[in-house]
């Protein structure tokens, strides 16, 4: 039997009754394979990191999240059972567009961080944004099948 290091992530009280731990050699793995077997098909933005770094001044943060990483393992992953990565592409309007009623907003920047339509609709940014991705890879998977 191998000696296992562990991390406390935080401490454990003393009327704390530790029940189960799990202990695992590849913990990103375990994390694509969940969303693998959890979906069908997993719709992400086509981001373009370089153009990030770059144009944003974030530079060498943007390469550092390790996103391109995470899609080319959750790719493997999905491929490996059949299952699909669809890409909106990076120019798809997803923070601009009213996830309810799908009217365009020409005016939003970063700061903007609840998106507000003439419909009613009030959300998160990125909630908005995600709905939007969402719906755009289902649109995409239909032509697609």
């Amino acid at each position: 039997m191998t000696a296992v290091r562990m991390k406390l992530h935080r401490p454990i009280s003393e009327k704390w009754k530790l029940k189960s731990v799990t202990v695992s050699r590849e913990p990103s793995g375990k994390y694509f394979a969940s969303l693998a077997e959890s979906f069908d098909a997993v719709c992400v933005e086509d981001l373009n990191l370089k153009g990030m770094a770059g144009g944003l001044h974030l530079g060498k943060g943007v390469h550092d999240n390790g996103y391109g990483l995470f899609l080319s393992m959750l790719e493997y992953k999905l491929e490996e059972r059949g299952k699909y990565l669809i890409k909106v592409d990076r120019y798809f309007a997803s923070s601009k567009i009213c996830s309810v009623c799908r009217k365009k907003k020409e005016e939003l920047s970063l700061s903007d961080r609840i998106y507000y339509c003439e419909c009613g609709n009030r959300m998160d940014r990125d909630a908005n944004a995600a709905v939007n991705i969402m719906n755009e890879g289902k649109r995409i998977f239909a032509e697609c099948a």
